[in-house]
């Protein structure tokens, strides 16, 4: 192994190649992701979804189970990893950043519901219309407050993260009718 009996790095002890370490670094980072996809899983069952794509199935002693393993996995990771002197790079994006362009793609999802782009799937009544222009406004309404919840800096310069809204502040519901719950 590349450690030795103090648990120190031992640079001399690197046995495989620069492209082989580069391809076992890809693939722990690889496997690393395939585990977090497999937590994503075990969230989204228990989330509250409108459209939950897994059923809850798995019960809380069989996650507390898989979560063990996950976490021994990880660390068999680190630990080869380290053997040929490699480890994990730090994360590169926020993750405010990262719900930050989620709501962007959100916010382009509602407005094509608006009738001009809806009328590509044929033709639409006034009536219709006035449902999508409804449509399109109230979700609109809920996402940009959540927008600019993210979008505000806290004390220590983060954007969002740890502040509550304005009409939270003052002790009223955010939107009318959206309590975050589903009805």
């Amino acid at each position: 192994m590349g450690v030795d009996r103090a648990g120190v790095l031992d640079e001399n002890h690197i046995t495989l190649n620069p492209n082989q370490r580069q391809r076992l670094l890809i693939t722990c980072k690889h496997i690393d992701k395939l585990l977090e996809d497999i937590e994503g899983t075990m969230n989204a069952s228990a989330s509250r979804s409108v459209f939950p794509g897994y059923t809850p199935d798995v019960t809380p002693q069989q996650r507390k189970t898989i979560e063990g393993y996950i976490a021994r996995i990880r660390q068999q990771l680190l630990q080869i990893l380290a053997t040929q002197s490699l480890a994990p790079e730090g994360p590169h994006i926020s993750a405010s950043h990262a719900i930050h362009v989620g709501l962007t793609f959100v916010e382009i999802a509602i407005a094509e519901l608006a009738p001009r782009y809806m009328r590509g799937y044929g033709p639409i009544s006034q009536e219709g219309a006035a449902d999508l222009d409804a449509i399109v406004t109230e979700l609109q309404s809920a996402v940009k407050e959540l927008h600019r919840y993210m979008l505000q800096p806290d004390s220590g310069g983060h954007h969002g993260i740890g502040q509550e809204p304005a009409n939270r502040e003052m002790g009223e519901e955010p939107t009318a009718g959206f309590s975050g719950e589903k009805q």
